[in-house]
């Protein structure tokens, strides 16, 4: 009876940890194709810059963040440029330029996840290690 629970438990823990095995980690070599063909540049806090193809927040094709009290989205496609400040806890500032000249400002989760296409290989990066983007047509 105690080496039957005994591998029960090893059985258990063991599905346990496989299940564990896809959390995090690296790009998995796809990337998430919203509907729309988004072109962006991004520029890393330490100054690398990265040409994407198939961009997206989350595999969404919005950026979606605070604004004062609420929650605002606004369209990729109707973005010219974001440029981000400095990560303030759980925060990361934006500053929107819109394609028609306006300037919002947004918080977004400094975890929240930009991905696209490189042409050679899938691209991820978080909210919090952006320094720019630049959105291309």
């Amino acid at each position: 009876m105690r080496g039957a629970l005994i591998a029960l438990l090893i059985i258990l823990a063991a599905a346990v940890l496989a299940g564990m095995a896809n959390l995090g980690g690296a790009p998995e070599g796809t990337v998430p194709k919203a509907g729309e063909n988004i072109l962006a540049q991004i520029v890393d806090r330490s100054g690398v810059t990265t040409d994407l193809k198939w961009f997206s927040m989350d595999g969404k094709i919005f950026l979606e963040g605070r604004r004062g009290g609420g929650k605002m989205s606004v369209p990729i496609h109707d973005l010219k440029e974001v440029t981000f400040g400095p990560v303030s806890g759980d925060d990361v500032p934006a500053d929107l330029l819109l394609k028609s000249g306006e300037r919002h400002q947004l918080k977004l989760q400094k975890g929240a996840i930009f991905h696209g296409d490189t042409g050679y290989g899938a691209y991820q990066i978080s909210a919090g290690d952006v320094n720019r983007i630049v959105f291309r047509k």
